[in-house]
């Protein structure tokens, strides 16, 4: 039952509200998202846990004159349901319909699009300088979580804040959660401002000024005017934020984030505060649904609920589960190897192995530059690292990869997860350019197997590498072809279907790098079905190629087609004409692979059809291909 919520007129009708409307609005919203989540599945937990820190934001400040920049993006559900796009909210993650980030092509209230975390304060305080520079008035209000504290680009926005004239605010959420539970000493010391006496000292001085506001029929915001004096000198007199100070902030907190005369008090001498100002505030993860609340990591991200009258599918085991357990097995047999992840431990399949080698795993938290160069230092001193992270998220961490590893052909273990198109966290999360970035850097390997059988066998290999490598295997099952084809990795190029000898037709070869060596060969399946000449071949060994067989098979080959699950600009394709020495014409050549541009959110099958990475396309491609004089 959402009656007020759908009554108001939103955001404005916010600055009208009693405290009890408040109240009641934030439960009705609360209800709203666990629909949503049920529904559309997306990221519940956080944003649970924000609503009266939103509710409290578009009720003292003007949107979009004042600028609310949001720290990863995932937590802005409710500002996009107080921002006109509750009836859209059902369309949330699916193709064409609302992202599940702030999204600046949305809506004029989604002041800055982001996917990965610790870059909030950063782009506000290019704002706040512009707004400055500009002699404009308004105010700039970065909400950024206690993990994105691990992030090493908020310390170098931190870093430049002394100098900063004018309102600006951060908003320090404080759930003690990232994905996972935070980590480092960032983390012990913000535990530390929370449990100490301070604020339990602080929390029970505002119960007392608060409880004598009216609760019914006086809007807030007014009723706040008369006692934020006193919240402030009452905050301000708890010298608990040291570290922040130092930073040029005043600090104010920690304070409860759940309490909404509270919060709009905060927020309302935070937006009048001539300089930086920090709001610590303390919120629980998953507030108002006692399973999110129990379990914040499991419903941090939730799936939409099953029809209960269709059957219930038998799972598959996944890419990222085949990689855990081979994590493990591997772990037995050498004990000088580690896995590292950058805050991503259930996210990668690493749970289990945590928990069995405790001493040999390492989660860094939000730093994927600090990720690879530790990779490196491991490998210096004798140790054998594993670094699990996600296609996407490497991207930070290049200039490392270059300097710290490649350069010094460090043998670390890259296994770069949800590469290739990555569903409905859309085009921040898609792995899309991992083969175009790694290509080009001297020392790297780069493997992608076809199935979850040839991912073990690569980890395997990879381990005993005297060189930098990259795995990089897609988010999702593994297929159902897995372990029917199975060619040691001492062929580093494999066939999967062989041309025809007994047609004679042109003949057409299908190069499947991945996650498309399977699409490939049910493609030429087809096509040898139709008479026509096709072989395919799985290029796991992306580099160092498989000169020898590779210029062979395309010498004798009419058409080539290259399908590969990233970038078209600078991917496999460009890497095979620059290499192979076959005296073949440009319009031999033929690529299926993204094209230039970013790919929104959507189910995985209908993206790849979309980019025609499917069967379908290859054949019809081939087929035309076939017909030409």
């Amino acid at each position: 039952m959402t009656a007020l919520l759908r009554q108001l007129n939103l955001p404005l009708d916010l600055k009208k509200l009693s405290q009890k409307d408040l109240e009641s609005l934030a439960a009705e919203i609360r209800e709203e998202l666990v629909e949503i989540g049920n529904t559309c599945g997306g990221h519940l937990a956080s944003n649970l846990g924000v609503v009266e820190l939103t509710l409290c934001l578009h009720a003292i400040l003007e949107s979009p004159k004042d600028k609310m920049l949001f720290d990863t993006s995932h937590q802005t559900y409710v500002h996009k349901i107080l921002t006109g796009r509750l009836d859209q909210m059902r369309t949330i993650r699916q193709e064409h319909g609302l992202s599940g980030f702030a999204n600046i092509f949305e809506s004029d209230h989604d002041i800055f699009g982001a996917g990965h975390a610790s870059t909030a304060l950063s782009a506000a305080l290019g704002i706040a300088h512009a707004r400055n520079l500009r002699k404009e008035k308004y105010s700039v209000f970065a909400i950024i979580g206690d993990a994105s504290l691990s992030g090493g680009m908020s310390f170098e926005a931190l870093n430049n804040i002394g100098k900063l004239k004018g309102n600006f605010v951060c908003i320090l959420n404080d759930n003690n959660m990232s994905i996972s539970k935070p980590v480092g000493n960032m983390s012990a010391y913000i535990t530390q401002l929370r449990t100490s006496h301070s604020y339990n000292l602080a929390k029970s001085k505002f119960e007392r000024i608060f409880h004598k506001i009216p609760k019914i029929g006086v809007p807030l915001c007014r009723k706040i005017e008369k006692t934020i004096e006193r919240m402030r000198n009452i905050v301000l007199d708890f010298k608990v934020g040291v570290i922040f100070e130092e930073f040029g902030f005043r600090y104010l907190g920690p304070i409860d984030g759940h309490n909404i005369p509270l919060l709009m008090g905060a927020i309302k001498y935070a937006k009048s505060y001539d300089g930086p100002i920090m709001i610590h505030i303390i919120t629980t993860k998953g507030k108002g649904h006692i399973p999110a609340e129990e379990d914040p990591i499991k419903y941090h991200g939730v799936a939409p609920k099953k029809n209960s009258l269709a059957p219930i599918p038998i799972p598959k085991e996944t890419f990222t589960e085949v990689f855990g357990q081979t994590c493990i097995e591997l772990a037995k047999k050498r004990e000088d190897l580690v896995v590292i992840t950058p805050a991503m431990a259930g996210g990668s399949g690493l749970t289990k192995y945590a928990e069995t080698f405790p001493s040999r795993f390492f989660d860094v938290g939000i730093a994927e530059e600090h990720a690879v160069t530790f990779c490196a230092g491991l490998v210096r001193a004798g140790i054998k690292p594993i670094l699990a992270i996600y296609s996407t998220f490497l991207q930070r961490g290049y200039d490392q990869v270059i300097h710290d590893v490649c350069i010094q052909k460090l043998p670390v273990v890259f296994a770069l997860d949800r590469a290739g198109i990555a569903g409905e966290d859309g085009p921040t999360h898609h792995g899309v350019f991992d083969y175009a970035y790694l290509l080009s850097i001297p020392n790297m390997m780069i493997l992608a197997p076809k199935d979850g059988q040839e991912l073990r066998e690569m980890m395997t290999f990879a381990i005993e590498q005297n060189q930098p490598v990259s795995i990089r295997y897609p988010k999702g099952p593994v297929p159902n072809q897995d372990g029917q084809i199975k060619t040691p990795l001492t062929t580093p190029t494999e066939i999967l279907l062989p041309f025809s000898t007994t047609l004679s037709s042109k003949k057409t070869l299908c190069i499947g790098v991945g996650s498309m060596a399977w699409t490939a060969s049910e493609a030429a399946q087809k096509l040898q079905d139709q008479n026509i000449n096709c072989a395919a071949l799985n290029l796991r060994f992306v580099k160092p190629l498989d000169i020898t067989t590779l210029t062979t098979l395309i010498t004798e080959s009419d058409h080539i087609i290259v399908i590969e699950e990233g970038c078209k600009i600078g991917g496999i394709f460009s890497h095979l004409l620059t290499e192979i020495p076959a005296d073949k014409k440009r319009s031999q050549w033929h690529s299926l692979a993204i094209e230039d541009h970013f790919i929104e959110h959507g189910k995985m099958d209908s993206l790849r059809k979309k980019e025609g990475l499917t069967a379908e396309h290859i054949v019809k491609l081939a087929i035309e291909l076939t017909q030409k004089p």
